[in-house]
C-alpha cells in the first residue's frame, strides 16, 4: 500500500539529522512517499511548530503518517505517542506539538509508543526521531496497528500549549503571537471566523501592537512601502506586515518572544 510520510523538524539542514531520519524510513519501508513539510521550525519552538503542522495537515493526503518532532524535552519523562486522527496518522513527542493538528484532526486513539520492539535496536537519548519515531512511522506504513506500539492512553491526557487561544471579551479581542515567517510577518491565534463572528455591528474595529493603531486592511499592498497592515493571511489567522519590509524586524520580535507578544482589538 502506497502512503504518505510527512515529516516536520527543527533540523535544519546544515546536519544530517533530515538525512538520518529519511535513511531510516526508506531501508524500513518500500513504495511509501516521503514529503517534507518543513524541517526550519526554529530550534526547539514548539509554538511555530504546532502552527506550521496545523497549515499543512488539511492539504494532505488522506491516510498520511505524520512525523513532527520538536523535542527540546528529548531523553526526559516527556511521551512519545502515536495517535490516529479521523484523517491522519502523527508520530511526535507529547509536548504539545500536536495541539493545532489536533484541532483540525480530533484524535480518535491514543497509544504511548512504550514497546521498544518498534525502535531501532540501539536508541539515543538525544535523538529520538532517528531511532523511535522513524522506525515507528515505518512500521505504521507497513501495516502495523496503532494498538501493537504501545499502552493505550487518553486523548484528554495529551499535552495542550498554553496560549494558543484568543481571549474574547465582548468589548475586545486579546490575540497571542504563534510565528514568525521568513518574511517577518507576524502570525497570530485569532482566526477570521471567530474574529467575524465578534465583530461589532457597526465593523469598526482598532488593531493595536506595541502601542501603535495598525490598519485592518485586505493584503500588503493596500498600504504604502514600510506602512504597517493587519489582515487575515491564507492560513485563515491574523497577521501583522510591513509592506516590502519585515514586522518582526521593525517591531523587535523574534522567534523567543512568541509567548509575550500579544495584539488587543478593541
Amino acid at each position: 500500500m502506497n502512503r504518505t510520510i510527512a515529516l516536520l523538524t527543527d533540523y535544519g539542514y546544515q546536519d544530517t539529522y533530515v538525512a538520518q531520519l529519511k535513511a531510516v524510513l526508506m531501508s524500513m519501508t518500500s513504495g511509501v512517499t516521503l514529503f517534507d513539510l518543513t524541517h526550519g521550525v526554529p530550534a526547539g519552538n514548539r509554538r511555530s511548530g504546532a502552527y506550521l503542522l496545523m497549515t499543512a495537515v488539511p492539504y494532505l493526503p488522506d491516510d498520511s503518517i505524520v512525523v513532527a518532532v520538536v523535542d527540546p524535552g528529548v531523553g526526559t519523562e516527556r511521551r512519545a505517542v502515536a495517535v490516529q486522527g479521523t484523517r491522519h496518522l502523527y508520530v511526535a513527542p507529547d509536548n504539545g506539538l500536536l495541539s493545532l493538528a489536533l484541532r483540525m484532526d480530533p484524535p480518535q486513539k491514543v497509544v504511548e509508543l512504550d514497546n521498544p520492539r518498534y525502535f531501532l535496536p540501539t536508541v539515543s537519548a538525544t535523538f529520538h526521531g532517528r531511532d523511535i519515531f522513524a522506525p515507528v512511522a515505518a512500521h505504521l506504513a507497513n501495516g502495523v496497528p496503532l494498538e501493537q506500539l504501545g499502552s493505550p492512553l487518553e486523548t484528554q491526557s495529551l499535552i495542550q500549549l498554553a496560549d494558543i487561544e484568543p481571549e474574547i471579551m465582548p468589548e475586545h479581542i486579546i490575540t497571542h503571537l504563534l510565528h514568525v515567517d521568513r518574511f517577518g510577518n507576524l502570525i497570530f491565534d485569532l482566526h477570521e471566523e471567530v474574529y467575524r463572528r465578534w465583530l461589532p455591528p457597526n465593523g469598526k474595529v482598532v488593531v493595536e501592537f506595541c502601542e501603535e493603531i495598525i490598519p485592518l486592511k485586505r493584503t500588503f499592498g493596500d498600504v504604502n512601502e514600510g506602512e504597517p497592515v493587519a489582515y487575515f493571511g491564507s492560513s485563515g489567522h491574523l497577521e501583522i506586515a510591513v509592506n516590502a519590509d519585515s514586522a518582526a524586524e521593525c517591531f523587535g520580535i523574534d522567534s523567543d518572544m512568541l509567548e509575550d507578544a500579544k495584539l488587543h482589538i478593541v
